[in-house]
Protein backbone atom coordinates (compact mmCIF):
# COMPACT_ATOMS: atom_id res chain seq x y z
CA UNK A 1 0.00 0.00 0.00
CA UNK A 2 3.35 2.53 1.01
CA UNK A 3 4.57 1.37 -1.98
CA UNK A 4 1.74 2.48 -4.49
CA UNK A 5 1.56 5.65 -2.60
CA UNK A 6 4.78 6.43 -2.93
CA UNK A 7 4.47 6.11 -6.72
CA UNK A 8 1.19 7.77 -7.04
CA UNK A 9 3.01 10.67 -5.43
CA UNK A 10 6.05 10.53 -8.26
CA UNK A 11 3.55 10.63 -10.65
CA UNK A 12 1.62 13.30 -9.75
CA UNK A 13 4.82 15.27 -8.66
CA UNK A 14 5.82 14.65 -13.06
CA UNK A 15 2.78 15.72 -14.04
CA UNK A 16 2.82 19.20 -11.62
CA UNK A 17 6.13 19.34 -13.05
CA UNK A 18 5.44 19.11 -16.72
CA UNK A 19 2.71 21.16 -16.72
CA UNK A 20 3.89 23.87 -14.05
CA UNK A 21 7.12 24.35 -16.62
CA UNK A 22 4.30 24.28 -19.59
CA UNK A 23 2.62 26.77 -18.07
CA UNK A 24 5.30 28.82 -17.10
CA UNK A 25 6.83 28.80 -20.71
CA UNK A 26 3.40 30.09 -22.17
CA UNK A 27 3.20 32.71 -19.93
CA UNK A 28 6.60 34.30 -20.91
CA UNK A 29 6.21 33.87 -24.33
CA UNK A 30 2.05 34.78 -24.47
CA UNK A 31 2.03 38.62 -24.78
CA UNK A 32 2.94 40.66 -27.86
CA UNK A 33 6.76 42.24 -27.73
CA UNK A 34 7.37 44.61 -30.13
CA UNK A 35 7.57 43.15 -34.06
CA UNK A 36 6.74 40.10 -32.18
CA UNK A 37 3.48 38.67 -32.10
CA UNK A 38 3.79 36.01 -29.08
CA UNK A 39 1.99 32.90 -28.64
CA UNK A 40 -1.31 35.21 -28.09
CA UNK A 41 -0.77 36.95 -31.25
CA UNK A 42 0.41 33.21 -33.28
CA UNK A 43 -2.93 31.48 -31.75
CA UNK A 44 -5.35 34.55 -33.66
CA UNK A 45 -4.67 34.01 -36.51
CA UNK A 46 -5.73 31.57 -39.27
CA UNK A 47 -4.33 27.96 -38.86
CA UNK A 48 -2.88 26.37 -42.09
CA UNK A 49 -4.63 23.35 -42.35
CA UNK A 50 -2.86 21.99 -44.85
CA UNK A 51 0.50 22.12 -43.28
CA UNK A 52 -1.22 20.78 -39.89
CA UNK A 53 -2.26 17.57 -42.15
CA UNK A 54 0.93 16.99 -43.65
CA UNK A 55 2.37 17.09 -40.59
CA UNK A 56 0.15 14.68 -38.99
CA UNK A 57 0.82 12.53 -42.19
CA UNK A 58 4.16 12.57 -41.72
CA UNK A 59 4.43 12.01 -37.90
CA UNK A 60 1.85 8.67 -38.80
CA UNK A 61 4.64 7.93 -41.21
CA UNK A 62 7.54 7.77 -38.65
CA UNK A 63 6.04 6.15 -35.76
CA UNK A 64 4.98 3.12 -38.41
CA UNK A 65 8.46 2.96 -39.31
CA UNK A 66 8.98 2.85 -35.72
CA UNK A 67 7.36 0.19 -35.34
CA UNK A 68 8.85 -1.99 -38.41
CA UNK A 69 12.30 -0.98 -36.76
CA UNK A 70 11.24 -2.77 -33.42
CA UNK A 71 9.96 -5.74 -35.29
CA UNK A 72 13.33 -5.91 -37.49
CA UNK A 73 15.46 -6.01 -34.02
CA UNK A 74 12.89 -8.65 -32.40
CA UNK A 75 13.45 -10.79 -35.19
CA UNK A 76 17.18 -10.57 -35.74
CA UNK A 77 16.94 -12.61 -32.46
CA UNK A 78 14.48 -14.99 -33.78
CA UNK A 79 11.71 -14.39 -31.08
CA UNK A 80 8.40 -15.26 -32.05
CA UNK A 81 6.64 -12.05 -33.49
CA UNK A 82 4.43 -10.59 -35.76
CA UNK A 83 4.05 -6.90 -37.42
CA UNK A 84 0.75 -6.57 -36.54
CA UNK A 85 1.65 -7.22 -32.27
CA UNK A 86 4.46 -4.49 -33.13
CA UNK A 87 2.05 -2.11 -34.38
CA UNK A 88 -0.48 -2.90 -31.59
CA UNK A 89 2.16 -2.88 -28.80
CA UNK A 90 4.26 0.14 -30.30
CA UNK A 91 0.98 2.31 -30.21
CA UNK A 92 0.02 1.09 -26.67
CA UNK A 93 3.29 1.91 -25.58
CA UNK A 94 3.01 5.23 -27.24
CA UNK A 95 -0.10 6.35 -25.03
CA UNK A 96 2.34 5.08 -22.31
CA UNK A 97 4.99 7.08 -22.62
CA UNK A 98 2.59 9.97 -23.80
CA UNK A 99 0.14 9.56 -20.81
CA UNK A 100 1.64 7.65 -17.97
CA UNK A 101 4.42 8.74 -15.55
CA UNK A 102 4.65 5.45 -14.67
CA UNK A 103 8.09 3.83 -13.53
CA UNK A 104 7.80 1.33 -15.83
CA UNK A 105 7.29 3.12 -19.04
CA UNK A 106 5.96 2.24 -22.35
CA UNK A 107 9.25 0.67 -23.53
CA UNK A 108 9.55 -2.05 -21.00
CA UNK A 109 5.75 -2.56 -20.84
CA UNK A 110 6.43 -4.16 -24.30
CA UNK A 111 9.67 -6.00 -23.11
CA UNK A 112 8.03 -7.28 -20.48
CA UNK A 113 5.12 -8.78 -22.62
CA UNK A 114 7.07 -10.30 -25.33
CA UNK A 115 8.92 -11.95 -22.27
CA UNK A 116 6.19 -13.52 -21.05
CA UNK A 117 5.45 -14.92 -24.11
CA UNK A 118 8.73 -16.11 -24.35
CA UNK A 119 9.82 -18.15 -21.45
CA UNK A 120 13.43 -18.15 -20.87
CA UNK A 121 14.13 -15.24 -23.05
CA UNK A 122 13.52 -12.46 -20.48
CA UNK A 123 17.10 -10.84 -21.76
CA UNK A 124 16.56 -10.52 -25.12
CA UNK A 125 13.28 -9.01 -25.26
CA UNK A 126 14.67 -5.97 -23.13
CA UNK A 127 17.42 -5.82 -25.66
CA UNK A 128 15.37 -5.62 -28.55
CA UNK A 129 13.65 -2.62 -26.64
CA UNK A 130 16.95 -1.74 -25.34
CA UNK A 131 18.58 -1.39 -29.20
CA UNK A 132 15.55 -0.05 -30.35
CA UNK A 133 16.02 3.05 -28.22
CA UNK A 134 19.69 3.03 -29.09
CA UNK A 135 19.65 2.82 -32.47
CA UNK A 136 17.25 5.76 -32.26
CA UNK A 137 19.31 7.83 -29.97
CA UNK A 138 22.24 7.09 -32.37
CA UNK A 139 20.31 8.41 -35.23
CA UNK A 140 19.48 11.57 -33.59
CA UNK A 141 23.18 12.12 -32.35
CA UNK A 142 24.57 11.39 -35.77
CA UNK A 143 22.05 13.72 -37.65
CA UNK A 144 23.27 16.76 -35.31
CA UNK A 145 26.91 15.95 -35.87
CA UNK A 146 26.52 15.33 -39.80
CA UNK A 147 24.07 17.79 -41.23
CA UNK A 148 25.10 20.25 -37.93
CA UNK A 149 28.85 20.21 -39.18
CA UNK A 150 28.15 20.14 -42.79
CA UNK A 151 25.92 23.13 -42.54
CA UNK A 152 29.14 24.43 -40.07
CA UNK A 153 31.68 23.88 -42.62
CA UNK A 154 29.72 25.46 -45.65
CA UNK A 155 29.68 28.61 -43.67
CA UNK A 156 26.17 29.17 -42.30
CA UNK A 157 25.70 32.36 -40.67
CA UNK A 158 23.30 30.75 -37.64
CA UNK A 159 25.58 28.14 -36.74
CA UNK A 160 29.61 29.85 -37.29
CA UNK A 161 30.25 32.07 -34.10
CA UNK A 162 27.30 30.38 -32.31
CA UNK A 163 29.68 28.99 -29.39
CA UNK A 164 26.80 26.72 -27.98
CA UNK A 165 25.50 25.50 -31.17
CA UNK A 166 29.25 24.94 -32.21
CA UNK A 167 30.10 22.69 -28.57
CA UNK A 168 26.63 20.85 -29.34
CA UNK A 169 28.08 20.12 -33.00
CA UNK A 170 31.10 19.02 -31.88
CA UNK A 171 30.03 16.74 -28.49
CA UNK A 172 27.48 14.84 -31.23
CA UNK A 173 30.51 14.36 -33.14
CA UNK A 174 32.62 12.58 -30.62
CA UNK A 175 29.80 10.88 -29.93
CA UNK A 176 29.71 9.64 -32.88
CA UNK A 177 33.17 8.41 -33.42
CA UNK A 178 33.24 6.92 -30.40
CA UNK A 179 30.18 4.47 -30.82
CA UNK A 180 31.32 3.68 -34.18
CA UNK A 181 35.10 2.79 -33.09
CA UNK A 182 32.79 0.78 -29.94
CA UNK A 183 30.51 -0.72 -32.87
CA UNK A 184 33.79 -2.12 -35.00
CA UNK A 185 35.96 -3.19 -31.63
CA UNK A 186 33.41 -5.44 -30.51
CA UNK A 187 33.53 -7.50 -33.82
CA UNK A 188 37.13 -7.93 -33.72
CA UNK A 189 36.42 -9.54 -30.08
CA UNK A 190 37.24 -13.55 -29.63
CA UNK A 191 34.55 -15.38 -27.75
CA UNK A 192 36.95 -15.82 -24.66
CA UNK A 193 37.07 -12.36 -23.95
CA UNK A 194 33.56 -12.23 -24.21
CA UNK A 195 33.04 -14.84 -22.13
CA UNK A 196 35.57 -13.04 -19.67
CA UNK A 197 34.13 -9.89 -19.18
CA UNK A 198 30.14 -11.71 -19.71
CA UNK A 199 31.80 -12.86 -15.77
CA UNK A 200 32.84 -9.90 -14.43
CA UNK A 201 29.48 -8.36 -15.43
CA UNK A 202 27.56 -11.29 -13.17
CA UNK A 203 30.11 -10.67 -10.29
CA UNK A 204 27.43 -7.17 -9.80
CA UNK A 205 24.76 -7.82 -6.85
CA UNK A 206 21.42 -8.67 -8.06
CA UNK A 207 21.43 -7.33 -11.63
CA UNK A 208 24.48 -9.19 -13.03
CA UNK A 209 23.06 -12.46 -14.31
CA UNK A 210 20.48 -10.21 -16.29
CA UNK A 211 23.49 -7.85 -17.67
CA UNK A 212 25.57 -10.67 -18.58
CA UNK A 213 22.45 -12.01 -20.89
CA UNK A 214 22.34 -8.47 -21.98
CA UNK A 215 25.49 -8.44 -23.17
CA UNK A 216 25.37 -11.66 -25.05
CA UNK A 217 22.46 -10.24 -26.66
CA UNK A 218 24.45 -7.50 -28.16
CA UNK A 219 27.13 -9.60 -29.29
CA UNK A 220 24.60 -11.41 -31.01
CA UNK A 221 23.50 -8.08 -32.68
CA UNK A 222 26.81 -7.66 -33.55
CA UNK A 223 27.33 -11.03 -35.84
CA UNK A 224 23.68 -9.98 -36.67
CA UNK A 225 24.90 -6.50 -38.22
CA UNK A 226 22.47 -6.43 -41.01
CA UNK A 227 19.40 -6.05 -38.73
CA UNK A 228 21.32 -3.01 -37.20
CA UNK A 229 22.31 -1.15 -40.31
CA UNK A 230 18.80 -1.92 -41.68
CA UNK A 231 17.18 -0.11 -38.93
CA UNK A 232 20.19 2.31 -39.10
CA UNK A 233 19.04 3.39 -42.21
CA UNK A 234 15.09 3.64 -41.16
CA UNK A 235 16.00 5.45 -38.06
CA UNK A 236 17.75 7.81 -40.76
CA UNK A 237 13.99 8.47 -42.87
CA UNK A 238 12.30 9.06 -39.23
CA UNK A 239 14.53 11.57 -38.24
CA UNK A 240 14.52 13.67 -41.53
CA UNK A 241 10.93 13.38 -40.80
CA UNK A 242 10.87 14.80 -37.65
CA UNK A 243 13.12 17.66 -38.64
CA UNK A 244 9.64 18.25 -41.80
CA UNK A 245 7.64 17.89 -38.65
CA UNK A 246 9.04 20.63 -36.86
CA UNK A 247 9.44 22.94 -39.83
CA UNK A 248 5.60 22.24 -40.84
CA UNK A 249 4.60 22.72 -37.18
CA UNK A 250 6.02 26.78 -36.74
CA UNK A 251 4.13 27.42 -39.68
CA UNK A 252 0.97 26.09 -38.73
CA UNK A 253 0.29 29.06 -36.98
CA UNK A 254 1.77 31.58 -39.57
CA UNK A 255 4.69 33.30 -37.72
CA UNK A 256 6.56 35.93 -38.79
CA UNK A 257 9.73 34.97 -38.11
CA UNK A 258 9.87 30.81 -38.91
CA UNK A 259 13.54 29.06 -39.38
CA UNK A 260 14.62 27.96 -41.88
CA UNK A 261 14.75 24.19 -43.28
CA UNK A 262 18.82 24.20 -43.01
CA UNK A 263 18.18 25.76 -39.07
CA UNK A 264 15.90 23.17 -38.36
CA UNK A 265 17.99 20.31 -39.83
CA UNK A 266 20.54 21.87 -37.03
CA UNK A 267 18.38 22.53 -33.90
CA UNK A 268 15.11 19.97 -33.77
CA UNK A 269 17.45 16.88 -33.65
CA UNK A 270 19.27 18.73 -30.47
CA UNK A 271 15.72 19.29 -29.10
CA UNK A 272 14.69 16.01 -29.41
CA UNK A 273 17.65 14.51 -27.33
CA UNK A 274 17.11 17.03 -24.87
CA UNK A 275 13.44 16.73 -23.91
CA UNK A 276 13.91 13.00 -23.55
CA UNK A 277 15.74 13.37 -20.60
CA UNK A 278 12.92 15.36 -19.37
CA UNK A 279 11.04 13.51 -16.53
CA UNK A 280 7.64 14.69 -16.89
CA UNK A 281 5.05 12.66 -19.35
CA UNK A 282 5.67 12.98 -22.86
CA UNK A 283 8.35 15.56 -22.04
CA UNK A 284 5.43 17.94 -21.71
CA UNK A 285 6.76 21.18 -20.68
CA UNK A 286 10.05 20.28 -21.31
CA UNK A 287 9.83 19.77 -24.76
CA UNK A 288 8.70 23.36 -25.26
CA UNK A 289 11.11 25.21 -23.39
CA UNK A 290 13.78 23.63 -25.45
CA UNK A 291 12.35 23.99 -28.65
CA UNK A 292 11.78 27.85 -27.53
CA UNK A 293 15.33 28.24 -25.75
CA UNK A 294 16.51 26.75 -29.40
CA UNK A 295 14.93 28.99 -31.07
CA UNK A 296 16.85 31.92 -29.44
CA UNK A 297 20.06 30.59 -30.16
CA UNK A 298 19.03 31.09 -33.95
CA UNK A 299 18.38 34.87 -33.34
CA UNK A 300 14.24 33.96 -33.62
CA UNK A 301 11.13 34.71 -31.32
CA UNK A 302 11.04 31.86 -28.54
CA UNK A 303 7.53 32.06 -29.10
CA UNK A 304 7.40 30.54 -32.62
CA UNK A 305 9.47 27.43 -31.23
CA UNK A 306 6.92 26.61 -28.60
CA UNK A 307 3.96 26.88 -30.62
CA UNK A 308 5.52 24.56 -33.44
CA UNK A 309 6.38 22.02 -30.36
CA UNK A 310 3.05 22.65 -28.77
CA UNK A 311 1.95 22.07 -32.41
CA UNK A 312 3.24 19.00 -32.70
CA UNK A 313 2.12 17.60 -29.01
CA UNK A 314 -1.23 17.58 -30.36
CA UNK A 315 -0.60 15.42 -33.09
CA UNK A 316 1.39 13.04 -30.49
CA UNK A 317 -1.51 13.29 -28.24
CA UNK A 318 -3.87 12.22 -31.13
CA UNK A 319 -1.53 9.30 -32.00
CA UNK A 320 -1.32 8.19 -28.09
CA UNK A 321 -5.11 8.22 -27.73
CA UNK A 322 -5.04 5.78 -30.66
CA UNK A 323 -2.85 3.47 -28.48
CA UNK A 324 -5.38 3.65 -25.62
CA UNK A 325 -7.83 2.05 -27.73
CA UNK A 326 -5.73 -0.97 -27.59
CA UNK A 327 -4.66 -0.07 -23.95
CA UNK A 328 -8.41 -0.84 -23.04
CA UNK A 329 -8.83 -4.16 -25.46
CA UNK A 330 -5.65 -5.30 -23.84
CA UNK A 331 -7.00 -4.25 -19.97
CA UNK A 332 -6.61 -7.81 -18.70
CA UNK A 333 -3.15 -8.11 -19.12
CA UNK A 334 -1.74 -4.75 -18.72
CA UNK A 335 -3.35 -3.42 -14.85
CA UNK A 336 -0.65 -6.42 -13.44
CA UNK A 337 2.31 -5.01 -15.65
CA UNK A 338 4.07 -2.82 -13.90
CA UNK A 339 3.83 -4.64 -10.85
CA UNK A 340 4.93 -7.87 -11.84
CA UNK A 341 7.78 -5.70 -13.97
CA UNK A 342 9.40 -4.36 -10.89
CA UNK A 343 9.21 -7.89 -9.03
CA UNK A 344 10.62 -9.51 -11.69
CA UNK A 345 13.78 -6.28 -11.88
CA UNK A 346 12.32 -4.13 -14.69
CA UNK A 347 11.63 -1.45 -12.91
CA UNK A 348 13.50 1.53 -11.77
CA UNK A 349 13.32 2.98 -15.66
CA UNK A 350 12.62 6.31 -17.09
CA UNK A 351 10.62 5.64 -20.07
CA UNK A 352 12.82 7.39 -22.87
CA UNK A 353 10.39 9.41 -25.17
CA UNK A 354 12.80 10.38 -28.37
CA UNK A 355 11.31 8.96 -31.35
CA UNK A 356 11.86 8.65 -30.98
Amino acid sequence: MKKHATGLIKGLLKYCLGFGVLFLVLGENWAPNGANPGIRGLLQQTPDYAAFIALAAIAATCMSIQFVRWFVLVRALDLPFTLSNAFRLGLVGSFWNTFLPGSVGGDLMKAYIIARDTPGKRAAAVATVVADRLVGLFGLIWFSAVFGGGFWLAGDARIVGNAYLEKIILVCSVLVALAVIGWIALGFLPQSRQDRFAGRLEQIPRLGKTLAELWYVFCTYRRRSKAIYTTIAMTAVVHVGFVFMFHLAVRVFPANEPGTVPEHFVVAPIGYIAQAFFPAPGGVGGGEFIFGYLYTLLQRPEGTGVIGRLTMRVVEWSIGLIGLYFFLRMRRVLPSVEEEAEKEGYGGHEPIHVGQ
